[in-house]
């Protein structure tokens, strides 16, 4: 079996790892740590790489437990005595004739390491694999990553670097968070789905490309916002498709039905970049209101938001209408948030 590592959103690892189980039938899990998961299947590395819910994914080729010092150097040197570097299975994924450089980092930051050291490995890359060295424009990375539970690797990175910051929107959220939140969902084939503050539309895109439905809304205040994902959405090629409108989400009775929704995916307005016209509490209030109106007995709610302590307490004036399942706090561009995934009683 190889063996992979794939990071993902800091404190949504659990969540993942049984997803994981799911889509992988013979998936051991080795590892499983804040942001990271490290696991051995036989399936290929095209399909780990396509796993949408992580950030990066790696193929391992040596990990050192136990480390006495977070020395980068340490870790080269280790690696500079491993007799085979290159197995048949990473082979297959690096060719040949192509351009590589190496990336060394602790604990999340890159770091520098000795030069000749880097020399050295970068030698006996290349010798093993077939490959050339180019630092600026490589076709492939070869990682050394050492983490504060004194743990190393020495890994192939599978996927490409998304700038995420040049394609999205200020404030959309990324594809592999929109994702999670699906996922935390419990996605059914028949679920009636609704984001009712839809913005540029990352939510309902998601669910709509990685799980089956039976109908997807997506609503929002913002006739420009509303537009602007109907024009986008003609773009798109789903098997059913994503119904817009422009609505209000603390009145949707033209709308919808009372008890019509199966499940709620939403970032609704945190009130840091927008006026929203009230105070946050009594605007969460009117919305709890609203989603307990159209959701069926037993659907479910998933909700982000950086303001926990307002919307714990509008939450709270609702304990006899809603559960809260779980919460998982996680940081979002910077700013330390929270999903809750709540059922209606």
């Amino acid at each position: 079996m190889a063996v992979y590592a794939s990071t993902c959103i800091s404190g949504l690892q659990d969540p993942i790892s049984v997803q994981l189980v799911k889509l992988i039938p013979d998936i051991r899990i080795m590892g499983v740590y804040d942001g990271l998961l490290v696991y051995s299947t036989n399936t290929e590395a095209e399909k780990v790489k396509d796993l949408g819910f992580f950030n990066n994914s790696f193929l391992v080729l040596k990990k050192f437990d136990n480390l006495q010092n977070d020395d980068l150097n340490n870790l080269i040197r280790l690696s500079l005595r491993i007799r085979n570097i290159s197995p048949k299975f990473a082979r297959k994924i690096t060719g040949v004739n192509k351009k590589f450089r190496i990336i060394t980092s602790k604990e999340n930051r890159l770091t520098a390491v000795d030069k000749d050291l880097l020399r050295s490995m970068e030698q006996k890359i290349a010798n093993s694999y077939g490959l050339a060295v180019d630092r600026a424009k490589p076709d492939l990375e070869f990682w050394f990553l050492y983490r504060s539970e004194k743990i190393g690797f020495f890994m192939l990175r599978l996927t490409k670097h998304t700038a995420h910051e040049k394609v999205l929107s200020k404030g959309e959220l990324r594809p592999q968070l929109s994702h999670v939140l699906s996922l935390i969902s419990e996605p059914l084939a028949d679920d009636i789905v609704l984001d009712p503050f839809c913005g540029y539309g990352s939510i309902p895109i998601s669910r709509a490309n990685n799980f089956s439905y039976n109908m997807i809304f997506a609503s929002d205040k913002d006739m420009g916002l509303v537009n602007n994902l109907k024009q986008k959405l003609k773009k798109q090629n789903f098997k059913r498709p994503i119904i817009v409108k422009q609505a209000d989400a603390l009145d949707l009775k033209d709308i919808f039905e009372d008890g019509f929704i199966d499940k709620i995916i939403t970032d609704p307005p945190w009130g840091f970049y927008e006026d929203i016209g009230m105070d946050i509490r009594i605007f969460y209030q009117k919305m709890l209101k609203e989603f307990y109106r159209i959701l069926k007995p037993g659907g479910i709610i998933v909700l982000l938001t950086a303001r926990k302590e307002e919307f714990e307490g509008s939450l709270a004036d609702y304990k006899d209408e809603f559960k809260l399942i779980v919460k998982y706090d996680i940081l979002v561009s910077g700013k330390k948030a929270s999903i809750y995934k709540i059922v209606k009683w």
